[in-house]
């Protein structure tokens, strides 16, 4: 979390033990540094969430003994990192030394790698793809392009990548080199199924090993399936054709640049994406309910599964007081991070917040507000762009549905152009049917 804004303080990340065991509950490093829980471990390192005390912030810092074989392409990643400046790449802060081990004080990036989404929701559709593949694009051509000589990433793979509020951002630099450094290397790493041919032998490593990895990562992200089990092949259409440019045998025939692979996305999202936005801006719908229990949360979470589902990643906003998102989250383990976000089932879920809580700012294409049936008390707040109106279709809610088809047209008046939708739970009268035709 950052400090500059945060007035209210949002759930904090649990203590806990780091994975096999060890306690980190109670140590601080430096006289600054609150270990809170081990975030990950790598070959020779181990990663740990840690809170700054003074400045209320928090930390990841990585660990290495400066006796494994690793310690001095560890100092080479902080290296790097150090001369990079870009939102989807963590800061450097500082690099600490104790007799025998050596730390890495980065930016804490929030988010869940593409590994666990995936693991929880299942292989992307096509348009998802190919949004996140721009943006991975445009990370491995800034870390080529951002000194003289290529920086290659060389280990484009899930679990080092996150999507945090759709923006995706790359850590774990620890087999990144610059292009001349990378091959004088003695040995070479690699994840299996992402790895590209030359990185397995002693041929030239270039900007086409990173390219070659970042059509196996999407071929992952579409099929659930890496290049050594899947079929590329399999792959159609265009999306299919920039794949296997990418991951050519022949290094010479693969894309000469990221920068092409990242216009041809950007030239196939421009044909097939159909819901735009202007850049900044945001679709809103609300749901709301004439009378409680006619299953507006349901359905709010579903309408953001089914856009999900479509290719547009849709953030769900809790505006009445049920308290059902905490429930759900705490139920679920699940913690808010700096924007006030967790998620969900996959879905992205914002629960109601006072109005003196000052949060991190993000952007989603399409936000969903759940209003319940509190909706007739802050109708005249109500400026959304579609309204779902959600009914009861027994006879005894006939009032109900009228009243309510009533008040949301003034509504509708006052929300310049604002669409509306009714959604009846049950059998629907045919009367009440009728009037609903009329409005």
């Amino acid at each position: 979390m950052h400090s500059q804004g945060i007035y209210i303080k949002i759930k904090p990340y649990k203590r806990g033990t780091g994975q096999g065991g060890e306690p980190v509950g109670d140590t601080i490093l430096f006289g600054k540094y609150e270990l809170i829980r081990t975030l990950g471990r790598g070959r020779c390192s181990t990663v740990y969430l840690a809170k700054h005390l003074e400045l209320d912030e928090y930390r990841a810092i990585k660990c290495v003994s400066k006796l494994d074989t690793d310690y001095e392409r560890f100092k080479k990643e902080a290296l790097i990192l150090k001369r990079l400046r870009h939102p989807g790449i963590p800061i450097v802060y500082d690099l600490e030394e104790e007799a025998f081990q050596s730390y890495l004080i980065e930016e804490f990036l929030e988010g869940d790698s593409f590994y666990d989404l995936i693991r929880e929701k299942g292989h992307l559709n096509q348009d998802t793809v190919i949004r996140y593949g721009i943006q991975i694009c445009d990370l491995v051509q800034y870390l080529h392009s951002a000194e003289q000589i290529p920086i290659l990433y060389l280990d484009l793979q899930p679990k080092n990548l996150l999507v945090c509020h759709e923006q995706v951002k790359l850590l774990d630099f620890d087999h990144a080199d610059f292009l001349d450094g990378a091959n004088r290397e003695p040995v070479r790493f690699g994840t299996p199924g992402y790895a590209a041919p030359e990185q397995s032998g002693d041929m030239e490593l270039g900007v086409y090993t990173d390219v070659y990895q970042i059509g196996a990562l999407l071929f992952w992200l579409l099929t659930g399936e890496t290049m050594e089990r899947g079929d590329i092949r399999k792959v159609p259409g265009e999306l299919g054709r920039i794949l296997r440019t990418c991951t050519r045998e022949n290094r010479e025939k693969r894309y000469g640049s990221v920068h092409l692979i990242q216009e041809d996305l950007k030239r196939l999202d421009t044909r097939t994406n159909g819901l735009r936005t202007e850049e900044g801006t945001s679709l809103i719908c609300a749901f709301a309910g004439t009378r409680p229990g006619m299953g507006v949360t349901h359905l709010a979470l579903g309408f953001c599964g089914w856009l999900r589902s479509r290719g547009y990643e849709a953030l769900y906003e809790e505006k009445n007081h049920s308290g059902d998102i905490r429930k759900m989250a705490e139920f679920l383990d699940k913690e808010m991070d700096s924007s006030g976000i967790c998620r969900l089932f996959g879905i992205p879920v914002k629960p109601l917040y006072g109005r003196a809580a000052r949060l991190e700012p993000c952007h989603y294409p399409v936000i969903v507000r759940d209003y319940g049936s509190e909706w007739q008390t802050q109708e005249t707040e109500m400026t959304e762009t579609v309204l779902f109106l959600t009914a009861g279709g027994k006879w005894w809610h006939n009032g109900d549905v009228k009243k309510s088809l009533a008040r949301m047209e003034n509504v509708r008046r006052d929300g310049n152009g604002t669409s509306m939708v009714i959604l009846y739970t049950h059998t629907v009268p045919k009367a009440v049917a009728q009037e609903a035709r009329e409005i």
